[in-house]
């Protein structure tokens, strides 16, 4: 899809994000930022809670799939994160961001745009992930605002990561850089936070207590597993998380815009 520029008018917002929305829908999508956590609600969940059964959280018990739904939830915000510069790739190394820059719309929208499409991306994954997860198992019943609450929580990784991937992609020649980073790190993050495990496993070493503290995969997953069972939290923990977590993204969002602007200069 092009953006169009009607002569006297200025191209539309809504047309760069509706690009964006559909460019990103490709392969990739489905086998990078969808299939692995599509594979962890299908069959590591089932089988892990036939043996671990159930797990004690937020002052109530669920099954262990219930448990890791949330974080599940999150790790597609982790995913699409990282490769949520993907349509930037295909501007940036296979033509198309000069055009774009010619275009009478300001940089800072169309990097705007990228990372809108890359948060709608994120949301059609988490609705499928949703329904997945309420056909399977009986604990998860998901209202709308659980749900909606959860995914702005999850937005905020999606837009920190977005951003930062642009970022590097504006400072280097190598597309492939946002799959290579997100090898070494989605696993650490995954499993040194408290998406497949209680905050409890990890009370015997301080270090490690230290690296889930300071991870925001544990601060989104917790948070979304509060919103989607309605678990109270104390006023404190919540809002320490939430600014943790916004300005993370606000910060990605700083970076971004500046290398996403800058991109063809030098």
């Amino acid at each position: 899809m092009k953006l169009v520029v009607h002569k006297g008018s200025r191209p539309s917002f809504w047309v760069a994000v509706s690009r964006e929305i559909k460019v990103g829908l490709d392969l990739e999508f489905l086998l990078g930022t969808l299939f692995e956590p599509l594979i962890y609600i299908l069959i590591f969940g089932p089988l892990m809670e036939d043996l671990i059964g159930e797990v004690y959280v937020g002052g109530r018990e669920i099954s262990y799939l219930a448990f890791i739904f949330p974080g599940v939830l999150t790790m597609v915000s982790i995913n699409q994160g990282f490769r949520g510069a993907a349509t930037f790739i295909q501007d940036r190394f296979y033509g198309g961001l000069e055009t774009l820059f010619t275009l009478p719309i300001s940089r800072s929208v169309l990097f705007i745009a990228k990372i809108i499409g890359s948060c709608v991306r994120a949301l059609i994954a988490m609705i499928v992930l949703s329904i997945s997860a309420i056909i399977l198992t009986r604990d998860v019943s998901l209202t709308l605002t659980g749900f909606l609450g959860g995914a702005l929580v999850n937005f905020t990784l999606v837009v920190m990561l977005s951003s930062v991937m642009i970022y590097l992609l504006s400072r280097s020649r190598n597309p492939s850089l946002p799959l290579a980073i997100s090898g070494i790190l989605v696993l650490p993050m995954v499993f040194l936070s408290t998406v497949f495990y209680p905050e409890s496993v990890f009370a015997d070493s301080r270090v490690l207590r230290v690296l889930v503290l300071v991870n925001p995969m544990t601060h989104a997953s917790d948070l979304v597993r509060s919103f989607v069972y309605n678990m109270p939290v104390e006023p404190a923990t919540l809002a320490v998380s939430l600014v943790y977590l916004l300005c993370l993204a606000f910060a990605g969002l700083l970076l971004g815009i500046r290398g996403f602007s800058r991109t063809l200069e030098g």
